[in-house]
């Protein structure tokens, strides 16, 4: 198994792409620790799995992350894989911003995954892999997504100097980003509710569908092992070719 003895974490784990990521490293025998916020998702059977280890946190509270990590050193001492998966998209329409919904947004998708970095940092083994998921909206304008693309393209940016930083590199750390399109999740499925605007977004997409969570699992899985060691500062999308459309 491409993970075995490896510890994991990844954020926003309880559901769509997250969970996907969950289950497949840890079907590859790693130890993966599930973060989401204290709620029905996080006591879910889906997540209490043989390799799993579900924590209550919130990324957009820095004393909640740094107690997280806390926990983590506590348990196992170190981190080999973090995927910083957590995002929400829910904003309203560019010409109705406010300050409270602009901080909604980039206090989960900009400065929770900055400082989930930063405070595990010091857990991160040396060889370790770091995941950011980002979005393909970060590379192609749709109505009323400015303020998401603009969250993941803060992201994208970010991931590339982070992953081609030298201090990271003197301890072998990689850092890469998965760019999903559209994929089939319970997020996407309630900003999409509208057969219309499904059907909308599929004809967007070359390949005729929508992606699945799994398909986006495998490429976080490929970045978080080994077979991509000569990768970092990278991007891997997969959107069935929307972003070249």
């Amino acid at each position: 198994m491409q993970l075995s003895g490896k510890i994991a974490l990844v954020t926003g784990g309880t559901s769509g792409i997250g969970a996907a990521t969950v289950r497949r490293l840890a079907s590859e025998g790693a130890r993966v620790i599930v973060v989401g916020r204290e709620g029905p998702r996080l006591r879910q059977p889906a997540v209490h799995l043989e390799r799993t280890e579900p924590i209550a946190a919130d990324v957009t509270n820095a004393h909640s992350i740094a107690r997280l990590m806390s926990d983590v050193k506590e348990r196992h001492g170190r981190l080999d894989v973090l995927v910083i998966n957590a995002g929400i998209a829910t904003a309203p329409p560019i010409h109705e911003l406010d300050p409270t919904s602009y901080d909604a947004l980039m206090d989960v998708n900009c400065k929770g995954a900055v400082f989930t970095f930063v405070h595990a940092l010091p857990l991160l083994a040396d060889g370790a892999s770091v995941v950011f998921v980002g979005s393909v909206a970060a590379r192609k304008g749709q109505p009323g997504d400015a303020l998401y693309a603009g969250s993941k393209g803060f992201l994208h940016a970010f991931a590339r100097n982070a992953g081609t930083s030298p201090e990271l590199l003197q301890r072998r750390i990689r850092v890469n980003v998965v760019t999903p399109g559209p994929i089939d999740t319970p997020l996407s499925a309630a900003a999409t509710a509208d057969p219309q605007i499904r059907a909308y977004v599929e004809g967007l997409i070359p390949m005729g569908r929508w992606g699945k969570a799994e398909e986006v699992a495998e490429a976080i899985l490929f970045l978080g092992s080994q077979a991509s060691s000569f990768t970092t500062g990278a991007e891997i999308t997969v959107d069935g070719g929307m972003s070249h459309a």
